[in-house]
């Protein structure tokens, strides 16, 4: 009898640890599908890496390291902007720049990067 509850239990640890363990390629939005995620760097002037591929229908979900001072991104023709980050679903082909959302310094308005959505 004790031997079968000893297998139940280690079934059921079993099964709950599968359930609460987070996927690699990134957390869930939406509680459903998961989203391909990028850690930038951003510092005056530029981005760490300054470009990122994604396909159309992917969530995507971006996280915004400002290293010195506050920057952020924006992404106009996508009605996109965050400070610390930006989660969306690619629903358009093309290849998009973006920009420093916040005025950090004199190279700010030369501070971009690339989100490209096939």
């Amino acid at each position: 009898m004790k031997k079968i509850v000893f297998i139940w239990v280690i079934l059921l640890i079993l099964f709950l640890s599968g359930c609460s363990s987070n996927n690699i390629t990134g957390n869930a939005i939406g509680g459903k599908e998961t989203a391909k995620e990028f850690n930038i760097d951003a510092f005056q002037f530029g981005y760490s890496p300054d470009a990122i591929t994604v396909n159309k229908g992917d969530k995507v979900k971006i996280n915004i390291n400002n290293v010195d001072v506050p920057h952020g991104i924006r992404i106009p023709d996508l009605g996109l902007k965050g400070e610390k980050t930006i989660e969306f679903t690619a629903d358009k082909t093309g290849e998009f720049i973006w920009y420093c959302l916040i005025p950090c310094g004199q190279g700010h308005m030369q501070m971009k990067g690339k989100l490209i959505i096939k």
